[in-house]
């Protein structure tokens, strides 16, 4: 009963004029991380996409396909909402493509009409992710194609560090719920229905997920600082390439834990033995990066780019400041550890800056950790609190100075 308030909940929301015409300036809006989304996006549905007759389900703008009907391809959309089906033909233009509603869970369409089926932040809205892929199996040509984005639940528990529920997501409330997929449960479905999984790439390294940095209070996501880095993207193009080389060529070959959202890559053919095994491999990928350190050699083991060509191009890259402290703290955060990460395997060039960079981190977590902590110890406590006041915590500052010039001798080399 809960899953059906928030589908319907979800369903009409789309249908308001209003939050139309506010989801289409928000499309077209160059600013904060919606053009690296919008990029990537786009990108990874036609690099997947396979056939020539295609669907989209929930067409919403268009976005995800029109860039491929102005290509050639014959497009058909969908949706529910006739406010978007509307906002679609205009976007289109002179572009042909039919336009016909539709619910995501009753396609309007004869069985296997297309080659491939394309949704793009649909199935992210609805927790029958079963129920939609049937309807979506049934309108795709065998040996066609599925192509959707989702959250990762495996990224949720991996950041929170205990199981996250699909359950404990729908009790907050339609308005702030998103669908979060587990890859077990993906690789089920996938079986029970009779496709094979022929990839999952992770993304959203910049605008998604949850990454605790050891050092934050906060995720990397709830400081302001970091909000404002990512304004950068909107206007530095240079940024805007690193930002993609990240999510392309880094969290792409690396498991789903590490990034927010994940793009699905389903084809029309039964194939469950291929569906465990690709799960199994996961499965470890995904348990070894607790203990892994992330090398050149890892990441190209997906085969996008040669070691050698990866860290030319990542120090490359790194040559830019701004590029340096984005990936510094992206990666220092999003495997939870400080020690995840070989920078002088994966930038020859910059590496040892960022190291430099660790090392002193480091240093200030076990610096601020005795400060803070030496005065609770049993021997001290008695002594250090006098009117139920503890007087020791206004030595804190001092302390640290002391600790890190004397012992650490920490400040020759801050400068850097």
């Amino acid at each position: 009963m809960e899953n059906q308030r928030l589908i319907d909940w979800k369903t009409e929301a789309w249908k308001n004029r209003d939050m139309v015409a506010w989801y289409a300036k928000r499309m077209e809006e160059n600013s904060g991380a919606n053009r690296l989304k919008n990029s990537i996006e786009t990108e990874l549905c036609e690099r997947f996409v396979r056939g020539k007759e295609l669907l989209d389900v929930g067409i919403g703008t268009g976005r995800a396909s029109l860039p491929l009907a102005r290509k050639g391809y014959s497009l058909t959309g969908t949706d529910s909402s006739q406010a978007m089906l509307d906002e679609c033909g205009r976007q289109a233009g002179n572009v042909p493509v039919r336009l016909v509603p539709g619910d995501v869970k009753a396609l309007p369409f004869e069985d296997q009409s297309f080659d491939t089926l394309l949704s793009l932040n649909v199935m992210t809205h609805f927790p029958h992710v079963e129920d939609v892929l049937r309807e979506w199996h049934r309108v795709v040509r065998p040996g066609g194609r599925l192509v959707f984005d989702i959250y990762s639940l495996d990224h949720l528990s991996f950041s929170r560090q205990r199981p996250v529920t699909v359950e404990e997501l729908i009790a907050l409330g339609a308005d702030r719920f998103n669908m979060h997929l587990s890859l077990e449960r993906l690789a089920k479905a996938a079986t029970d229905l009779g496709l094979a999984v022929v990839d999952v790439v992770p993304y959203g390294s910049l605008f998604c997920g949850e990454y605790r940095h050891p050092m934050f209070a906060q995720t990397l996501q709830e400081n302001h600082w970091w909000t404002r880095q990512l304004s950068w993207l909107a206007q530095d193009d240079a940024f805007l390439e690193f930002a993609l080389f990240l999510d392309r060529n880094v969290f792409g070959a690396l498991p789903v834990t590490t990034a927010g959202r994940y793009m699905v890559v389903l084809d029309n053919r039964a194939d469950a033995n291929g569906n465990a095994a690709w799960l199994a491999r996961q499965q470890r990928e995904m348990a070894d990066l607790a203990t892994e350190t992330i090398t050149a050699e890892r990441i190209a083991r997906k085969g996008l780019m040669t070691a050698a060509d990866w860290r030319s191009a990542f120090d490359k890259h790194l040559d830019r400041y701004r590029n340096r402290t984005i990936a510094y703290f992206l990666l220092q955060s999003c495997f939870g550890r400080m020690d995840a990460v070989d920078w002088l395997d994966l930038a020859p060039r910059n590496g040892p800056a960022l190291m430099r960079w660790r090392n002193a981190e480091h240093t200030d977590l076990i610096n601020q950790h005795f400060v803070r902590s030496w005065h609770a110890e049993p021997p001290f406590a008695a002594s250090t609190h006098v009117y139920g006041v503890d007087i020791a915590a206004g030595l804190d500052y001092e302390l640290q100075k002391k600790m890190l010039s004397k012992v650490f001798n920490a400040f020759d080399g801050m400068a850097e």
